[in-house]
């Protein structure tokens, strides 16, 4: 056990229940409300509903959020955040939705666009005076308990990452009510994802005891919750298991961020076009196996925690679980060739995260990883 000096800090206010997202008017702040989404939730009356159950407040959307959300979505959000003069911002959806509204809350009175603050910007958000709450509808991106937003940026071709303290939410809503209808595709690939912040926070060269032992707790709920979820869409078990397990991935890696696999993870989604979930996961066998290298002590205990014999027996299990639910498992799958392995290694490497990873990360090492998988 790494007994080292940590810190750790998540001040969001976590309520869990079934229902409970359409019961929140107490915690609204002021009168006026802007509730983000995509436009999935938005044409089939999710986000509407939700709104509607707000007694007695003036309630306004935006859903032109699109997955990996653009500099621009969040421009355009925060303009009509502030002609609404939000007081409370929700965001409810996947990472894309919580990560706009994340910003969005800070902008609607610090002024100005994302690009004054994110991406060579020089500006730093005062404190945040509008209430976020955010409401997660897969059980995956965790983005509700980090202070963390992925953005892609038109003007660089590049997906980066912001952090700022004031990207805590002030609430996070966990109803499982609300994955109840997500398609087997996406449970499969949202559910990945969480696999991936959990075993990343565990491995991450910055991990420490509680993150340990929530990444545990997380990856062994998901391995036996996933494929039940995935098999069975109205097994509400198991779909509370995994928004449960997705949360507990989401404190452990927000102490610690990510690694390696998120880090290659941007150019297959910005230039691939894979889901978030699928760029991460494709790798993710790969880099249990790589990550042997700093942490085979670990792997070992982990490994054994989760019934494998050993790290690769871990690595295999993950792969096979991952063609059972029809996922991809070769770069190819999705589009890549030899010819731009060097570049995708060459833009991972340019996201600092790589270097949290238990093994040599370099244009070599993170080329012949890739090539292990193609």
């Amino acid at each position: 056990m790494n007994t080292k000096n940590f810190r750790f800090h998540m001040p969001v206010a976590v309520h869990y229940g079934g229902g409970i997202a359409h019961n929140m008017t107490g915690r609204i702040r002021g009168e006026r409300v802007m509730i983000v989404c995509d436009p999935f939730l938005y044409q089939s009356g999710v986000a509407e509903k939700l709104g509607g159950a707000l007694e007695g407040k003036t309630v306004s959307y935006f859903s032109g959020i699109e997955p990996n959300p653009s500099t621009v979505s969040v421009d355009a959000c925060a303009e009509a955040a502030r002609a609404a003069r939000a007081e409370t911002v929700i965001g409810v959806g996947g990472g894309s939705a919580m990560d706009v509204a994340k910003v969005v809350a800070c902008l609607v009175t610090n002024g100005g666009s994302i690009y004054d603050y994110y991406a060579g910007g020089t500006k730093r958000f005062g404190p945040r005076a509008v209430k976020l709450i955010l409401i997660p509808t897969t059980a995956g991106t965790g983005s509700e308990v980090t202070n963390v937003g992925v953005y892609t940026n038109p003007r660089a071709g590049v997906k980066m990452p912001f952090v700022t303290d004031e990207f805590w939410a002030d609430e996070a809503l966990i109803d499982p009510e609300m994955t109840y209808s997500l398609p087997p595709a996406v449970t499969a690939s949202t559910g990945m994802d969480a696999f991936c912040h959990a075993i990343e926070a565990y491995w991450n060269k910055e991990s420490q005891p509680m993150c340990d032992f929530l990444a545990m707790g997380a990856l062994k709920t998901i391995l036996e919750n996933i494929k039940a979820a995935y098999d069975h869409p109205d097994d509400t078990a198991a779909r509370g298991a995994m928004i449960t397990a997705a949360l507990v991935a989401g404190v452990a890696f927000s102490q610690t961020r990510t690694t390696g696999i998120h880090a290659v993870s941007f150019p297959l989604t910005t230039e691939f076009h894979a889901s978030h979930g699928t760029a991460c996961s494709i790798t993710l066998p790969a880099f249990i196996r790589a990550a042997k290298q700093g942490a085979a002590e670990k792997l070992r205990v982990l490994a054994g925690y989760l019934g494998y014999a050993d790290a690769d027996a871990l690595a295999d299990g993950v792969e096979a679980l991952m063609r059972s639910m029809k996922m991809p498992v070769r770069l190819r799958e999705l589009g890549v060739r030899e010819a731009d392995i060097p570049h995708i290694a060459e833009v991972g490497l340019t996201a600092a995260i790589i270097q949290l990873t238990p093994a040599e990360m370099n244009q070599e090492t993170v080329e012949a990883l890739l090539r292990s998988i193609l």
